[in-house]
């Protein structure tokens, strides 16, 4: 679907380019090492701390910068059902693609980090044949 069936939001969202780009940078750095560590087969309680902390404080701070998406839900919806009144599956459609849109920059980061941290845990179980002492299940 083009954008041009889009509507303008009001007010505008931040542009968090800079922000997210940040985020992808600090994401790439963390890998780079997690990769050297898996090369190396060198996890410890220690490593996988670390790098447990650091995925999420990325995932955390990528959240709180989505946080402004989530606030356009509701206002985003009823604007579509205004503007497509006399077709409300257009407009359903419509708005459900143009909020996944606004979500899509962020979401990407986001699962990345979820991925990184999979990985962080497959690898900890593949070395100490365990779970790592963070999980509590």
């Amino acid at each position: 679907m083009s954008d041009e069936k889009f509507i303008t939001l009001e007010p505008k969202l931040p542009n968090h380019c800079n922000e997210l780009s940040k985020a992808e940078e600090a994401l790439n750095k963390l890998k780079y090492r997690f990769k050297i560590i898996e090369i190396e087969n060198s996890i410890t309680d220690k490593k996988h701390e670390f790098f447990y902390e650091e995925i999420v404080r990325v995932l955390d701070y990528v959240g709180r910068l989505s946080i402004s998406a989530f606030t356009l839900e509701t206002s985003l919806e009823e604007t579509y059902l205004l503007k497509y009144k006399r077709t409300p599956k257009l407009a359903k459609q419509l708005w459900l693609e143009h909020y996944k849109k606004i979500h899509h920059p962020y979401n990407i980061l986001k699962n990345r980090c979820f991925r990184m941290l999979d990985e962080l845990d497959e690898e900890y179980i593949r070395v100490f044949d365990k779970k790592p002492s963070n999980w509590k299940i």
